[in-house]
């Protein structure tokens, strides 16, 4: 009996010192899963609310961000310290319908007034966005507290959403300020009982998809002391971007009609009470006005939703996310913030797969990226290379020394007519020769492959002998005039077996990229002109980054339309269109 017992007590001695010692595990630079961690009924989750130092929605009192959390037990019964992963999100709380019904009408000529719309009506979840704690199960068990908190005037935040505004900017700061000990946190909405984060050694990283991504970059802008590091996945740095291209009116992919406005109403989850106070004040009155869906042009509206010029006091360190074929945040996104944290000297690294719209990358980088910044590890991740990309039709990303691949080199295509506004694409001028083609919005741009349908656009082939590796941001430079004061003017750029008829494929299987401009700002971003009807007038525009290869035998199409049903306005066919060819190429990164 003596010696049970004995054993029963050294049994309950060594689990108290391994209760005691539970701490963060690492293994070849990655944080490990850690089992005095991972039984999640041990996490304490609490909920919370930080106050900020703005008054968004103007009723007199300063806001207080709705904050939930989960942490190891060990934070209290051992006093345990750990680093931070945090996500913002406008849609914990709840969101509208994204019903079409709701969207703007796109079936009106270029430069008229749209005619109203309906407003749909975000739902609030009541019984607290708990099912938020989305990331628990992968960095709780691996030494990490996990924190969430309703951006601006959604679910239970006090405020007013703003679409990019400087309050989406300032309430990350300020949870991630209450985090590091600077800010204070309460235990209601109204009340006056503090609550602090004593369990938070002060590091944070920031991680989210889509507009929890771009939160992370609005964060990041701030320059707020603790937030180490950012993984940012499809984000927007650019709402002008999201919403415009080269002055023209363009929706996002799948979202035709979407604009600012809409997407307030769809994630304005919060107070019922003052829904009707936050319309008035910011949808109505700064968002709808701003915005501009009559020119498209660039104003100060959309330059102070430019994460790009709001950097110079950055500090995280970035790893971006973004796919390829995403048509809803184009890639343009991630590389323009990427490159620009290079400029700066901020250790940043890009990871590109070839799919759409919010795939994140592997577990694997993602912690190591953490391990190094939040957790002090020096795994040496740093001096991996910059670039991954994902090639097309793989599953594992390839190291890159740097995207665009240092080896690509600008080549020029030129448009030559064959027949019937068909013809090559080739490396050498075209004779001087003008091309027509008339507007209608009702084609797809699948449709307009069908020599019946040439007489509604250009198409130009380049037969590939061997593969083409494309890597970096392409351009092209176009000249033509329109019969109208007004045009669409859309590109796309299509690969596909030589032998293959295009009337059996889908868009999104040939697509290699895309590109939409507004001739009325061929001078200038910020002022459209009218065009003069008859007038030549000369643009040069980008289309998306992209890494990709182009199989041998496979032909490269250049295909020149007006209006895309599927992104731009659809105002009446007939708007006739003639091209330049003379002074018309296209510029592509290729790798040499």
């Amino acid at each position: 009996m003596p010696k049970i017992l004995a054993l029963a007590f050294l049994l309950i001695l060594l689990n108290n010192t391994f209760a005691q010692q539970a701490k963060p595990v690492f293994k070849e630079g990655q944080a490990q899963l850690v089992p005095a961690f991972s039984n999640a009924s041990e996490w304490i989750k609490e909920e919370l609310w930080v106050q900020t130092n703005f008054d968004s929605d103007q009723n007199g009192k300063l806001d207080r961000m709705h904050v939930f959390l989960t942490r190891p037990a060990q934070t209290n019964s051992q006093g345990l310290k750990l680093p931070v992963i945090y996500t913002t999100s406008p849609y914990f709380g709840g969101t509208g319908g994204d019903s079409k019904n709701y969207f703007w009408d796109v079936n009106h000529d270029i430069g008229a007034i749209p005619p109203p719309h309906k407003h749909a009506v975000a739902k609030r979840k009541e019984n607290r966005p708990l099912e938020a704690f989305f990331q628990d199960q992968t960095w709780v068990k691996r030494g990490y507290i996990t924190v969430y908190s309703s951006s601006p005037g959604t679910g239970f935040s006090d405020g007013v959403p703003t679409i990019g505004g400087e309050n989406e900017k300032l309430a990350p700061a300020a949870v991630i300020d209450w985090l590091c000990g600077r800010g204070i946190g309460y235990t209601t909405r109204t009340g006056m009982d503090t609550v602090s984060a004593f369990w938070s050694t002060g590091k944070v990283g920031m991680m989210g998809t889509s507009y929890n991504g771009t939160l992370c970059l609005a964060a990041a802008c701030t320059g707020v002391q603790g937030l180490e590091a950012i993984i940012p996945n499809a984000p927007v740095s650019s709402w002008y971007l999201y919403y415009r291209s080269n002055g023209l009116v363009r929706s996002p992919g799948g979202y035709l009609g979407e604009d600012t406005d809409i997407l307030y109403d769809f994630v304005h989850s919060g107070d019922p009470e003052n829904r009707a106070n936050n319309d008035a004040l910011m949808r109505d009155a700064v968002l709808v006005p701003g915005q501009d869906r009559i020119t498209g042009d660039y104003n100060d509206f959309w330059a102070a939703r430019d994460y790009l010029t709001q950097m110079d006091s950055m500090r995280a360190a970035l790893f971006m996310c973004h796919g390829f074929e995403d048509w809803n945040v184009m890639a343009e996104h991630s590389f323009r913030f990427y490159e620009q944290a290079k400029k700066m000297g901020l250790p940043a690294k890009i990871y590109y797969n070839q799919l759409s719209h919010g795939y994140p990358p592997p577990l694997w980088m993602m912690n190591m990226w953490f391990t190094k910044y939040l957790h002090g590890v020096n795994n040496g991740v740093e001096k991996l290379a910059d670039a991954w990309i994902v090639p097309k039709g793989e599953r594992e990303a390839k190291a890159q020394s740097a995207f665009p691949n240092p080896k690509s080199k600008a080549v020029r295509l030129y448009p030559h007519l064959v027949q019937s506004n068909t013809g090559i694409l080739a490396t050498t001028h075209q004779s001087p020769v003008q091309l027509h083609f008339t507007d209608n919005a009702s084609l797809k741009a699948i449709e307009l492959f069908s020599p019946k349908k040439e007489d509604n656009r250009l198409l130009f082939w380049k037969e590939l002998e061997n593969s083409m590796h494309l890597s970096g941001t392409g351009s092209i430079h176009i000249q033509l005039s329109s019969n109208k004061t007004a045009a669409n003017l859309s590109v796309y750029l299509v690969a596909v077996p030589q032998d293959e008829p295009t009337k059996k494929l889908k868009i999104e299987d040939i697509i290699v990229n895309r590109a939409w401009a507004d001739p009325q700002n061929h001078a200038s971003l910020d002022k459209s002109e009218a065009l003069q009807p008859g007038q030549f007038y000369e643009l040069t525009f980008l289309f998306q980054p992209d890494d990709q290869i182009i199989p041998a035998g496979h032909k490269l199409g250049l295909l020149i339309f007006s209006s895309d049903p599927e992104f731009t306005l659809k105002p009446k066919k007939g708007t006739q269109l003639t091209v330049n060819l003379t002074e018309t190429w296209i510029e592509l990164m290729v790798v040499d």
